[in-house]
């Protein structure tokens, strides 16, 4: 008698009753923040109050405590977001020239699209305009940055949240899936933000002038030699005179992040009361983070410290309801999505040469086999310093708690215990020569996988530092 009131009920399927509900593919949301570090959640840990709206998205889905970017900076995160591929690949980690993404590479609007997917990308900023490459294979493409903006400022998430809403209800009955991709830019320096002095009240100093920050005065702070107006230099003194002034710029960003909370969970009702909860993967990340201070830096691009890598990673999958409430440690990356949303979807990857692993098996079991190690790096020319300083080259391998970074043009070494001092303010390299080497030869192994040029160390990484990395240079 089951078995016949169960396919009787399966005959509903042309008429669209539960079973063909049952058999639907899963709608896929990606929001994507800009500039936003995990460190500053609430679920990862943070003692302000600054996102509660994501901190309940969490608790209802599954939070990955250890995400890593790919890169420093936008471009070449979004790349391997996109493409599934490591920045060597992809190519779109270098600004000498930026370039654009290779016509042998495919995207997962692509291939979604290939799949029957309706695909729509909303962004505000300058590296998801097209002469990149990436709006590849999206149906519907909206970008609210405005070109004629000489500092390139992004625009804020609210541009685009009428044409976001609109889209998701023009396609929320439509007979083919579909797969949102928005970008946040508010993150992004200047900080947007409806209340910038909400966690600072009653500040009056330097912050407030509109220069601080800005792009310019973020290259004065760390030193470059030109690239800013005259008299930078002075408002970076100014600004270093008193610790007041990187407080509440902390203040500031965090009133910022806090605005984009607001702005996601006002999103998020908006999706429940449309039944999106119901058939739709939502996923929130970042493309990067941002340095506020930390090892005498500000903004993002310069480095691979902690603030700038470790993102926050969300993730609630309706179909998969063993996954709500997990908390997981494994490392995982932007790579790691396109592999994910596919399986997700129910997309064949066969052929596509992807470097990333799906998590949903982790999502099934937390207790899945996992990879060890986690990559990344940078690779920018500062064009207002001078000589070897001019060019950062920087690479960089962790595991659970240990993490290696490696200078091609300064053959140095900083190695930092993660888990006992995650802001990396004690570099260990001279005094745990064995884990260096350990994490040295991992690196040079994923360099010679992963890199489609000639085999064999690059410039400044030979066998001999492998065997015997030199003491950190002072």
């Amino acid at each position: 008698m089951k078995k016949n009131t169960f396919l009787f009920s399966c005959a509903l399927l042309a008429l669209g009753g539960p079973c063909a509900r049952a058999a639907e593919k899963m709608n896929v949301i990606f929001l994507d923040i800009c500039s936003t570090r995990a460190d500053h959640f609430g679920t990862y840990g943070y003692n302000r109050d600054t996102t509660p709206n994501m901190d309940s998205f969490g608790k209802s889905g599954a939070v990955f405590e250890n995400a890593m970017s790919e890169g420093s900076w936008c471009l070449p995160s979004y790349a391997s977001l996109l493409t599934g591929h490591v920045p060597e690949v992809h190519g779109l980690y270098t600004n000498l020239p930026a370039g654009k993404l290779p016509s042998f590479e495919t995207t997962l609007a692509a291939e979604l699209g290939q799949a029957g997917y309706k695909t729509a990308l909303f962004s505000g900023g300058v590296f998801l305009l097209p002469e990149w490459g990436l709006t590849k294979g999206f149906d519907n493409y909206t970008n609210a940055f405005s070109t004629a903006n000489p500092n390139r400022i992004p625009a804020p998430f609210q541009d685009n949240l009428q044409g976001v809403l609109g889209w998701v209800r023009q396609n929320k009955s439509a007979e083919k899936p579909f797969f949102l991709f928005a970008t946040i830019d508010d993150l992004h320096t200047p900080y947007h933000s409806e209340d910038p002095d909400k966690y600072d009240p009653g500040y009056e100093g330097i912050v407030h002038d509109p220069d601080i920050l800005g792009v310019p005065f973020s290259r004065a702070y760390n030193g470059q030699e030109a690239g800013y107006p005259e008299g930078m230099k002075k408002k970076v003194e100014e600004f270093k005179s008193d610790p007041r002034h990187l407080k509440h710029m902390i203040a500031h960003y965090d009133a910022s992040l806090n605005s984009v909370d607001k702005q996601i969970g006002a999103f998020m009702d908006k999706m429940r009361e449309m039944g999106m909860d119901k058939n739709t993967v939502f996923i929130i990340s970042a493309d990067h983070g941002e340095l506020l201070g930390e090892k005498g830096l500000i903004n993002h691009t310069e480095s691979l410290y902690e603030p700038v890598t470790h993102v926050p990673l969300l993730v609630k999958d309706p179909s998969n309801p063993a996954s709500h409430g997990k908390r997981l440690k494994q490392l995982v990356q932007r790579i790691d999505l396109m592999p994910t949303i596919l399986e997700m979807a129910g997309v064949s990857q066969y052929g596509l040469g992807l470097q990333g692993t799906s998590f949903v098996p982790l999502l099934k079991n937390p207790q899945a086999p996992w990879r060890e190690y986690a990559f990344a790096r940078s690779r920018r020319n500062i064009p207002f310093m001078k000589g070897k300083d001019a060019m950062i080259d920087e690479r960089i391998v962790r595991d659970n708690c240990w993490k290696l970074h490696h200078y091609l043009y300064k053959t140095s070494w900083e190695l930092y215990d993660i888990c006992s001092d995650p802001l990396e303010t004690t570099d260990l390299a001279a005094t745990r020569p064995e884990i260096t080497a350990r994490l040295a030869f991992q690196l040079l192994k994923n360099l010679e996988e992963t890199r489609p040029h000639q085999p064999g160390p690059p410039d400044g990484l030979t066998r001999t530092l492998i065997e015997k990395p030199p003491a950190p240079k002072n």
